[in-house]
């Protein structure tokens, strides 16, 4: 885009803070009418943060935005979308058990003249709308009877219904085939030609390279750089992105050097594990003591399988054994039975908010920790050694859960577990959104399951938390394993090359 060229959208000195935390520090931004402008960063970058601002979903921004030329305020995602700004997320906001229609008009149904709403006309302007970018479906049919990349191009022919000129796709070929894919970016070059601007946010380098006109370099919440992709390569992209590995030292860091595979007998086995559409024909073994790395950018299929290792989503394929005996994972009970625990990213998905911290870290074993008998007084004293066991602060087992910090959450949600046996240890981003000093603690927590002779499965988008603390790290891409790494030294740019697939 020359310097003189207009622009749709001009974003200056965005600033984003959580805590007195800069997620986005004085980030400018730019955006031509008819362009795909791409948005490249490592995990916690900073671009989610500020496609989320442009929707509407962070209100709490600092600096200014202006839409053809004139100053907007974007407090609400509503406020975003009568501007014409729509986002497709990543994890898709269709509504399943509605049907297709109803989602591409959600909000905006069509009345009659008895104020109820017209079916057959939102079944025409559904057809409309797909029409336009050459989809033919039954609209009258469940969301959720789609395949994804289906459910994809419902998402953006409701934004484009809504009127939208600015589409924000977030990570939008991390679960699709290249089949898929290409079929996404056909109807993306459709939508440059009407002159609907896009920004394309994917950790997928070849892919931005392949569809975008220009492409931003975030890195640790600020904008790097951006060019237009014609002089842009993927090796340019990567240096940007990580930054300078070595410290002012000149010693290397942002690498580790992984030790052999353990002679010890596999006590974990999983033979052919699937998941249509997140992840297929996965097969690891792993021995006591192991922390086994999973490494794969945002939809890449490694959360989503140990997800499915807890018993909270039960695999189409494949078989789990343990120390020789199968492994049922019909439901979270039966792996918790098991010694098989599991820490989510969400700490809203395990922890009880509102409930005190006792209750929290005693409700997975109440039976074996409480007895018979749910007595207060019992829970509380039980709950006192546990919490300094875990350096909870305070360690005030009355307090309510959601009162505490975010780090200090995550060892409650962890604490419960140490009640009962711990034989595998899923962790999905374990230390996301803390301190370092935070970060340190649950990880030398973790460190000790793995000393007592646990086995850990360690999920991260974050390439320097695997190579702090696997002794192993498998590399996911597009729902499959790509590389297997042990015995060897390995860099953050090397994980990032293998994850691309």
């Amino acid at each position: 885009m020359s310097n003189d060229s207009p622009l749709l959208l001009s974003a200056r000195r965005i600033t984003v803070r959580y805590g007195g935390v800069a997620a986005l520090s004085e980030v400018d931004f730019e955006l031509a009418p008819g362009e795909i402008h791409g948005l490249v960063g490592c995990n916690g970058a900073g671009k989610s943060t500020l496609m989320k601002v442009l929707a509407g979903a962070v209100p709490h921004y600092e600096g200014d935005i202006s839409l053809d030329g004139t100053p907007i305020r974007l407090d609400s995602p509503h406020g975003a979308l009568s501007r014409g700004i729509a986002m497709v997320y990543q994890e898709l906001s269709g509504v399943g058990s509605l049907s297709v229609a109803e989602n591409i008009c959600l909000g905006r149904q069509p009345r009659t003249r008895l104020g109820t709403v017209d079916w057959r006309r939102m079944a025409r302007e559904a057809r409309a709308s797909l029409a336009e970018l050459n989809v033919d479906i039954d609209v009258t049919k469940r969301l959720d009877r789609y395949p994804l990349v289906t459910r994809q191009l419902v998402e953006i022919a409701r934004g484009l219904h809504s009127g939208a000129r600015i589409l924000i796709l977030d990570e939008p070929t991390s679960a699709l085939s290249p089949p898929e894919a290409g079929r996404l970016f056909d109807l993306m070059r459709q939508l440059r030609r009407r002159g609907v601007s896009m920004i394309f946010i994917s950790h997928f380098l070849e892919d931005v390279l392949a569809i975008c006109d220009r492409v931003s370099v975030f890195r640790d919440g600020r904008h790097v750089a951006t060019r237009a992709v014609s002089v842009f390569d993927r090796s340019t992209m990567l240096r940007q992105m990580i930054g300078d590995e070595r410290d002012a030292s000149g010693a290397d860091v942002l690498e580790a050097t992984l030790p052999p595979r353990t002679s010890d007998p596999p006590r974990l086995r999983i033979d052919g594990l699937s998941q249509p559409g997140l992840f297929e024909s996965i097969s690891l073994t792993a021995a006591s003591g192991e922390c086994l790395g999973l490494f794969g950018f945002v939809g890449a299929g490694h959360q989503d399988f140990v997800w499915s290792l807890s018993g909270a989503a039960r695999p189409a394929t494949g078989t789990v054994t343990l120390d020789g005996t199968p492994v049922s994972l019909t439901n979270v009970r039966d792996a918790v039975r098991r010694g098989i625990v599991f820490v989510a990213a969400d700490r809203a998905r395990t922890l009880v908010r509102g409930a005190s911290i006792s209750r929290n870290l005693t409700l997975a074993h109440l039976r074996s920790v409480l007895g018979a008998w749910l007595r207060r007084r019992r829970e509380v004293a039980v709950s006192k050694p546990m919490l300094e066991t875990i350096g909870c602060r305070p360690p005030n087992p009355s307090l309510r859960a959601g009162s505490l910090s975010g780090g200090n959450q995550q060892k409650v949600v962890f604490g419960k577990w140490l009640f009962g046996p711990i034989d595998v240890l899923l962790l999905e981003e374990p230390t996301r959104g803390m301190d370092v000093h935070a970060k340190s603690e649950i990880m030398a927590l973790i460190a000790k399951q793995r000393e007592s002779g646990a086995i850990v499965l360690l999920a991260s988008t974050e390439p320097e938390l695997l190579l702090a603390h696997a002794t192993r790290i498998v590399v996911f891409s597009r729902g499959r394993i790509v590389s297997e790494l042990q015995g060897q030294t390995v860099t953050k740019s090397d994980l990032m090359r293998l994850a691309e697939g």
